[in-house]
């Protein structure tokens, strides 16, 4: 992608078209101004109207496409890219993909939930075709060949001569701009996407960027330097209920380069600028802040909070996603059954890049350079806190080095802003690793509670599922209108996985979405995991009790409907020769899951338990994906590997805990992540599909994989450990 220029040009439909070039020697299809400032952080779904304003072709027939995904190492922005290519016949050289600051595009949807490819496919196929269709006709009217006889050719155009027609030729010195109503006139002839001609969609593109992220030459936030730069230090709360009472700044103004000292109640925090970031660290040294506690959690103890039994014992879970049948009967025809209790950690994000941004407040504009999930949502949030109008504010946007659903908001570049409207300076703000663990939020912990029988015929008599976390998607909510979302609805991002894709007659479901004092917020792939979790493990344990093989278990109790899931569990079985002979030290478990109800993926593990080293060492890991029509194979298969690397984190590795309402670990030493030589050996098999739309990829791997190893440490041990993460020495005591 490219990185943006500056501009002072407010955000009007004139000077959008003007600014992108689209009045300037292209075509483009335009939508209305209906949609130009949605809600913010936005949650509309694409339209295909959005999409006409996303694609451009350039008079040498050239695409400029505006992404409206930011880029965080999930491959999304060239997967669209070769949407457009397959539906414009174009090769990849033929597209230039930029990420755009907010006076290049309409606000577009957050970044988020794995939907780049799922829910922006059709629109931008859509839009590509009904460019490709609009040049045709066009190609129509000046020969005299009817449409059927014009084939779509690489680049252009070929006529029943035999002369290939080049986009170019299309798009003389007449500037065209085509709007929604003129692209739905060749709307009957836009398929839902193009199944002839030259294919794209299937090859394995690479990122054009990758040779400049590992050569160290891509441009990240943190990298921007423009003229006059300084440099800021915030100085955060020191824990989550710390409000600040007093400042004395010491001697740090008498420090050479200092330039400004900003004590902000508002905000919470300090601010150090300086025109150079060497003395940062020596005037924080001469400052003295003292916070009050309010509220103080350490007389709060958060397993206390997030209990289930707790929850169980006065029955008053607050939301009931499923009941059906009846429990008591369940009970009654079962020939086993089983009551466990799964708990999962709370997790950081851990992203390889902590956030900054730089800003700039003028007086007649408001610049920024970050990095977030949500350009827009950023540009409402420093526009509030600088005191402007969202429309005096840009946001130049770039690659982010880590996500993860971190990064909705950037902090970062509100803190600049502020420093900046302080001092009249451009100001950089940059968080160390520090200041990345402790002020960002964190996955929730899940404590579950199920209760499950079989029948003699190996079927689930019944289902009852109890867990307790804490809201997800609404974490982040402020406190004081937080109760008031409480009371509305249920968070289904807690909830996101807790149904399982088997077949349960009597079977219920319940959990509580608590709030604590520990901030939370989104994180890869949300509840699927830690719910996954129990759920594969609980079934793994349902099939021992019963006797049965966990695989023929699991595909004896499917429903009907999920035959995607059926095909993922034999093909896994398959690659891992599962029912096949094993060493005496190697334990092997399987696991399945369906993400977001449409993506399904099975996953085995092999794990060994080294008792020399004291070590659980997860050798091998297969995994079988469904995604329907697969754009990019090679980054559909790296975002699995990043899965299962994640889940081997949340399996064996990634733990929070907090004390007095700070982080234990603010770093990678106490934050522990997959070294290079605990990583295993990963074989995936991608279900090769036409089915339409492509279904989500970037966490769908994601929940299968602890489950996968907790069910082979029992078979490699005998021991069933129910607690993440788990560590060796839970072999020989009580987990």
């Amino acid at each position: 992608m490219k990185e943006n220029e500056s501009s002072m040009i407010p955000l009007s439909r004139r000077n959008f078209l003007l600014r992108t070039g689209w009045i300037a020697g292209g075509v483009t299809v335009l939508t209305s101004c209906s949609s130009i400032i949605p809600p913010l952080p936005s949650l509309n779904d694409p339209t295909y109207e959005d999409a006409f304003s996303w694609i451009q072709m350039r008079a040498d027939g050239h695409v400029v496409f505006y992404a409206p995904r930011m880029e965080m190492g999930q491959g999304t922005a060239l997967g669209l890219c070769q949407i457009i290519a397959e539906e414009l016949n174009l090769p990849q050289s033929a597209i230039d993909c930029i990420s755009p600051n907010t006076d290049q595009a309409p606000p577009f949807k957050m970044t988020v939930g794995s939907e780049g490819i799922a829910n922006y496919f059709e629109p931008i196929s859509h839009c590509a075709a009904s460019l490709r269709e609009v040049l045709k006709e066009r190609l129509r009217n000046s020969t005299q060949y009817n449409l059927l006889e014009i084939e779509d050719d690489m680049g252009g155009f070929s006529q029943p001569d035999g002369q290939i027609i080049p986009y170019a030729d299309l798009l003389d010195d007449a500037p065209m701009v085509l709007t929604a109503e003129t692209a739905a006139t060749v709307g009957k002839n836009v398929k839902k996407w193009k199944k002839t001609g030259p294919k794209v969609i299937g090859e394995s593109w690479k990122d054009p960027q990758l040779k400049a992220i590992v050569t160290g030459q891509q441009t990240y936030s943190r990298d921007v330097v423009i003229p006059g730069l300084h440099y800021g230090y915030i100085i955060h709360k020191p824990a989550f209920h710390a409000v600040l009472d007093t400042v004395d700044i010491g001697s740090a103004m008498d420090i050479k380069g200092i330039v400004a000292i900003v004590p902000s109640k508002e905000n919470n925090f300090i601010g150090v600028v300086a025109d150079n970031p060497y003395v940062l660290d020596e005037a924080v040294d001469a400052i003295s802040v003292k916070w009050v506690y309010q509220d103080d959690p350490g007389d709060r103890v958060i397993s206390d909070i997030l209990d289930v039994e707790r929850v169980r014992s006065t029955n008053s879970f607050e939301h009931e996603i499923l009941s059906v049948g009846d429990l008591k009967t369940g009970l009654s025809s079962s020939f086993q059954s089983i009551e466990a209790r799964y708990d999962t950690s709370f997790s950081a994000h851990a992203a390889m890049e902590p956030r900054a941004a730089t800003a700039w407040v003028k007086e007649e504009r408001v610049e920024v350079w970050s990095a977030g999930q949500d350009p827009f949502f950023t540009q409402k949030q420093v526009a509030g806190v600088v005191g402007r109008d969202v429309e005096d504010v840009i946001i130049y946007t770039h690659r982010l080095g880590g996500g993860f659903g971190g990064r909705v908001r950037c902090q970062a570049s509100e803190e600049a802003a502020i420093l900046s409207a302080a001092t009249g300076h451009p100001v950089r703000v940059q968080w160390d690793r520090a200041a990345e663990f402790q002020n960002n939020y964190f996955q929730p912990a899940f404590s579950h509670y199920i209760s499950a029988g079989v029948t003699e015929n190996g079927k689930i008599a019944f289902w009852d599922h109890d867990f307790v976390s804490s809201p997800i998607l609404t974490g982040s909510v402020p406190g004081y209108i937080a109760w008031i979302i409480d009371q509305i609805k249920a968070d289904e991002g807690t909830a996101r996985g807790s149904v399982s894709p088997y077949h349960m007659k009597n079977q219920r479901i319940r959990y509580s979405d608590i709030r604590t004092f520990v901030p939370v917020g989104a994180w890869r792939g949300l509840g699927a995991a830690p719910n996954g979790f129990a759920i594969e493990s609980m079934m793994d344990e349902l099939a021992v009790e019963a006797d049965i093989d966990p695989l023929e278990f699991r595909l004896n109790n499917l429903s009907p409907s999920e035959t995607k899931t059926r095909i993922v569990l034999e093909t896994v079985a398959k690659m891992a020769n599962w029912g096949g002979s094993m060493p005496d030290n190697i334990g092997r478990g399987i696991s399945c899951a369906v993400y977001k109800g449409e993506t399904a993926v099975a996953v085995v593990a092999d794990i060994e338990v080294d008792h020399k080293s004291e070590k659980i060492l997860v050798r091998r890991i297969w995994c079988a994906h469904d995604c329907g029509l697969i754009i990019n194979p090679d980054q559909v298969a790296a975002q699995i590997e990043g899965n299962v690397v994640w889940g081997c984190n949340m399996a064996l590795k990634e733990k929070m805990q907090f004390t007095d309402g700070t982080v234990e670990a603010d770093n990678f030493d106490g934050f522990e992540i997959l070294r290079h030589d605990e990583m295993p050996d990963i074989q995936i098999s991608l279900i090769r599909s036409d089915a339409m739309p492509p279904t989500a990829v970037g966490e769908a791997a994601f929940a299968p994989v602890a489950p996968a190893i907790t069910n082979a440490i029992f078979a490699a041990s005998g021991r069933r450990l129910r607690k993440l993460p788990i560590m060796y020495e839970h072999l020989t005591t009580e987990n």
